[in-house]
């Protein structure tokens, strides 16, 4: 009732207002975020605490609100209100995205949330610190503007998980910064906590930035992209991090935490440390067509769209990431890593675009996708083929799969988890001299969990030319 109180006398106060390699390769945007970073490769020495967690990551500052409340309190039309809202928004992304939080000294932790339009009609905020009620803590709409709030204190105690909740649904606070899986595996895609006081996660262990609906411009779509930053990216001598590229990037984290998986190997080995982009899809709908390249497998599958997909990654992403976080740049620091479908455009990245990508990570990989497209001619598989025949890249490779537990069942045979495809590809590209590291584990499925459990040798290749040092 205390916290209901407070978010009502909040609504009070805010209408009382109106009184009163050799390779070139392109060089990242120039660097413009406040938060998470304390700068970039190319920022020189910094200040030890331009790196420590607990100082520079967090959610945008309560002042703001406290700004946006004298700027309306001093508008006197709806147009000025509204003109007040956008430019507090605005500077709520800048300085951290939200929740807005007061500072560590104020004598009150309190903490605001806020919504614009529908999307924050009839929307509460749930979280540990309300016990996850779904309408103890509405979001309150400010005058007659489209702006929502809710107020409420959150003890410093740690970091603070919580969703938004409309008809019922929980949902990630789309304007939040820092996230971190909710633990429910749903199969499926599934979803994050957003966080409050992230700068008190677990120093010890890696943390997620969420960027929402990145726009692929070529594609003419938008998806949501997680950046784990290492225990190390935030110590003291704020080092740059090689930096590696994930696709199914929603599942690989929500169904067995891929993230767990690299906070235990580099808490092992801190020297492999690498920054990791996990790339979600739009929808599963896409996937078959993005993950795929020409000709297209079957008449009736997707016309293939990996190529946009790909263009994606080096347009779009790729100066983003490196514009925003510490990485070091050039395909001998740059990886790109997926199982299933995710491993075959991974492979097919890795030789599309040498000057982008030196490593490539395939898990299980669709490499049985034939290379002319016809389905019932055995005429070799389009990466074993490429392998093969085009001239040698200056690539590395690591492939991992399951198989039964002796022999290789061919593709499509049950247990055989695309062994087959696999060591055909091993073999030529091992044919040719390329650099590859390979496992096989036999009785493994085709699943998230096998893939986790294989992901700290693909983490360990990617800084380790040598596979004996990592164990294969």
């Amino acid at each position: 009732m205390r916290r209901l109180s407070a978010v009502v006398l909040c609504a009070v106060l805010w209408a009382a207002c109106e009184y009163s390699s050799g390779f070139d390769y392109p060089k990242p945007l120039p660097f413009t975020q406040t938060f998470p970073d304390g700068g970039t490769a190319d920022a020189g020495s910094q200040e030890p605490w331009a790196c420590q967690r607990d100082t520079v990551v967090h959610g945008a500052p309560m002042s703001l609100l406290v700004e946006l409340q004298l700027e309306m309190s001093r508008a006197t039309t709806p147009e000025g209100r509204i003109a007040a809202i956008d430019r507090f928004v605005a500077a709520v992304t800048e300085q951290g995205g939200t929740p807005l939080v007061s500072d560590a000294t104020a004598v009150r932790p309190r903490v605001a949330f806020f919504m614009r339009g529908e999307a924050g009609r009839d929307t509460f905020v749930a979280g540990a610190f309300n016990e996850w009620s779904a309408t103890a803590t509405p979001l309150v709409q400010v005058r007659d503007t489209d702006l929502y709030v809710a107020e409420v204190d959150v003890p410093r105690t740690g970091p603070q998980p919580y969703k938004l909740v409309k008809a019922g649904n929980y949902f990630s606070d789309p304007a939040a910064r820092h996230v971190e899986w909710d633990g429910l595996n749903l199969n499926d895609v599934g979803q994050f906590n957003s966080l409050i006081y992230p700068g008190l996660q677990d120093a010890t262990k890696g943390r997620l930035t969420a960027w929402y609906g990145v726009p692929a411009t070529t594609l003419g779509d938008r998806r949501d992209v997680f950046v784990y930053t290492p225990a190390a990216y935030d110590g003291p001598a704020c080092p740059a991090l090689p930096v590696m590229y994930f696709h199914d990037g929603n599942e690989s984290l929500t169904r067995e935490s891929f993230a767990q998986a690299a906070d235990g190997h580099y808490a092992l080995e801190p020297q492999d440390s690498a920054v990791l982009v996990f790339v979600a899809l739009p929808n599963q709908n896409v996937r078959l067509a993005q993950y795929s390249f020409p000709p297209a497998r079957d008449p009736s599958w997707p016309a293939p769209q990996g190529d946009g997909y790909l263009a994606f990654l080096r347009d779009d992403l790729m100066p983003r990431v490196e514009g925003a976080f510490r990485v070091l740049r050039g395909p001998e620091n740059t990886g790109i890593a997926g199982a299933s479908l995710g491993g075959l455009i991974s492979v097919y990245a890795g030789f599309q675009m040498p000057d982008r990508f030196g490593f490539v990570g395939c898990q299980s990989g669709s490499l049985f996708w034939p290379h002319d497209g016809e389905v019932d001619r055995d005429d070799g598989n389009a990466m074993v083929v490429r392998a093969g025949q085009d001239p040698v890249l200056p690539l590395r490779f690591y492939v991992d799969h399951g198989s039964p537990t002796a022999g290789c069942a061919r593709d499509g045979e049950p247990g055989g988890d695309d062994c087959q495809s696999s060591l055909q590809f091993v073999a030529a590209l091992k044919g040719r001299g390329y650099g590859v590291a390979h496992w096989n584990e036999p009785g493994a499925a085709h699943d998230w969990s096998f893939w986790k459990k294989r992901l700290p040798k693909l983490l360990c290749s990617f800084r380790n030319a040598d596979p004996k040092a990592c164990g294969l």
